[in-house]
């Protein structure tokens, strides 16, 4: 199949968007998995998100000068955040998500790392990154969900709060020495659309998590902090603040405390990620959880 590859415009929102949509059903579908998006209209607010939100370069796969094929990479410092990444239904196994990728990941340049997230369901990709792409697994983590939001009572932590975006500085300060990921731009991008809550203890931070409300659900991650207590105290205050909606988040497999407590405010598994870098990063020793792509959008 002949194919062509450019950079994403505006003009291309509408279309990304149906492909990120069908594209991820397709693959859910085969794998008997439900959709991460859950229409078109979802699929188009994000490739809109991803499409506002940098620094980032976003590329297009065309045939016929029809766009089949998408991906992203994003840029903090020397580390990058691949995808998403989604190929039309009628498009894949066509070689067309490997060019678009290899493509892409030369813009990386000399970054330190890239990484990116695989659903251990959808082996295809997984080994067009291992065999073809020299990304290699490095940790596991839990793709989790919890629908209408908890029944057990829960309070507001008080030991946290709600930043301002004029207050950023604090948390960029924090997270900048620990994550090594420059997210100044990811955290404006979050108090801006959604929340930022801090944990602190006699007035110095211990952690923070950035909640972004989305069409079906409410993102929670990403997330760092100290230990595995600020980091439940951080998804409890989250949970009670927004409530009866539905949540979703990336937690590493690895805190078990955590996994173990979110599990027991009800969030159920969806699935296992694998979390595949090339390059020097690897995860630190703090607690993370992640947003629905590598930086979070």
């Amino acid at each position: 199949m002949n194919f062509s590859i450019r950079t994403m415009t505006r003009d291309d929102i509408s279309r990304v968007g149906e492909i990120l949509y069908e594209g991820f059903s397709a693959v859910a579908a085969k794998y008997g998995y439900t959709s991460n998006i859950d229409s078109v209209q979802e699929g188009r607010l994000l490739a809109w998100a991803l499409f506002h939100h940098g620094p980032c370069e976003r590329l297009v796969a065309e045939v016929e000068n029809r766009v089949v094929g998408t991906t992203c990479l994003s840029l903090r410092g020397d580390f990058a955040g691949l995808g998403p990444t989604a190929i039309d239904p009628s498009c894949q196994d066509k070689a067309i998500a490997r060019e678009l990728v290899s493509t892409v990941l030369k813009k990386a340049g000399n970054l330190q790392s890239v990484r990116t997230f695989v659903e251990a369901f959808n082996p295809a990709i997984f080994s067009l990154g291992y065999f073809t792409l020299d990304l290699i697994p490095v940790a596991e983590s839990l793709d989790l969900f919890l629908a209408g939001g908890t029944e057990q009572s829960l309070n507001l932590c008080s030991g946290v709060d709600q930043v301002r975006r004029e207050d950023l500085e604090e948390v960029y300060t924090y997270d900048r020495p620990r994550s090594k990921l420059n997210r100044r731009t990811d955290l404006e991008y979050f108090a801006r659309w959604g929340k930022v809550f801090v944990y602190r203890s006699q007035s110095q931070i211990r952690g923070f998590l950035a909640c972004l409300p989305g069409s079906r659900w409410v993102q929670l991650g990403p997330l760092l902090a100290e230990g595995e207590e600020e980091a439940e105290a951080l998804f409890r205050h989250a949970l009670v603040f927004f409530k009866k909606e539905n949540f979703r988040t990336r937690v590493m497999a690895r805190d078990i405390s955590l996994a173990k407590a979110l599990k027991k405010l009800g969030f159920r598994l969806y699935c296992v990620n694998i979390l595949m870098v090339r390059g020097a990063w690897r995860p630190s020793q703090y607690i993370e959880t992640f947003g629905y792509f590598p930086e979070g959008v």
